[in-house]
């Protein structure tokens, strides 16, 4: 039931702010559960994909899809996850989530700190070779720390592209969707994921990822900005405090 309600949580959190679940299933795995790093790092990839799915879904039946987008930054994405997730038997699974809690900690604080409205008045026209290197660079990260690139990718499709929040949401389950496929391959293929765990989760993560994106929906798009805001940055101290104090002792 613990694992279970840990997938709910990690799902609405995953449709409620368009990340993937890996930001809830990383550090419970981690520190609720006690599982080994890499294990924490690997499992999490497998649980996106029902995750990303349904929230896509749920945020395309109202429109809030940049679909021109989501093709480039996902087929450059899967190759950068694979490469990613190839990786990470060489750098270690207590640096990699210190590294995660940091690029949280940053992509939370810019979040907080946001001032204007960014809608679609705002918006860039990418070229394809930006989605690209995006996309790729996204994929690389996801793979490496097991998160599903939603933490960059949201980012990236609000503050560069000037999306609006909601469609930025949308568009980066979609994306993560696919990403994160690859990289759970290949974190399987080392070792790094326990699938009955990742299953057991992902009963959890189906209804939670459709009541997470229903409910985004309907909340302003500033309050929207400021929770992801604070989401990230609670969790990247935790991570960080956490990983700190085991590696001191």
């Amino acid at each position: 039931m613990v694992v279970i309600l840990i997938g709910f949580a990690a799902g609405y959190l995953s449709g409620h702010f368009g990340l993937g679940g890996g930001l809830i299933t990383t550090p419970a795995i981690r520190l609720i559960l006690g599982e080994p790093a890499f294990i924490a790092v690997g499992t999490p990839l497998l649980v996106n994909i029902p995750s990303a799915l349904v929230g896509a879904i749920s945020y395309g039946r109202h429109g809030l899809l940049a679909r021109a987008y989501i093709l480039p930054l996902a087929v450059f994405g899967m190759v950068g996850a694979a490469a990613g997730a190839a990786l990470t038997p060489w750098i270690g699974g207590g640096p990699i989530l210190l590294l995660t809690a940091t690029i949280i900690f940053v992509m939370g604080w810019r979040f907080i700190g946001e001032r204007g409205s960014g809608t679609d008045e705002e918006r860039r026209e990418p070229s394809r070779a930006l989605l690209a290197a995006a996309g790729a660079t996204i994929g690389v990260a996801s793979g490496i720390l097991g998160l599903g690139g939603g933490f960059l990718l949201v980012p990236f499709l609000h503050f560069y592209l000037g999306l609006d929040i909601k469609t930025t949401f949308g568009t980066s389950l979609a994306v993560v969707g696919a990403i994160t496929i690859p990289g759970a391959i290949v974190h399987y293929q080392l070792g790094h994921i326990d699938v009955g765990l990742g299953l057991l989760m992902a009963v959890g993560v189906v209804p939670g990822a459709y009541i997470g994106s229903r409910v985004a929906m309907r909340l302003p798009s500033a309050l929207l900005r400021r929770m992801f805001g604070f989401l990230l940055v609670g969790l990247a101290l935790y991570m960080a405090y956490f990983e700190i104090v085991t590696l001191a002792s």
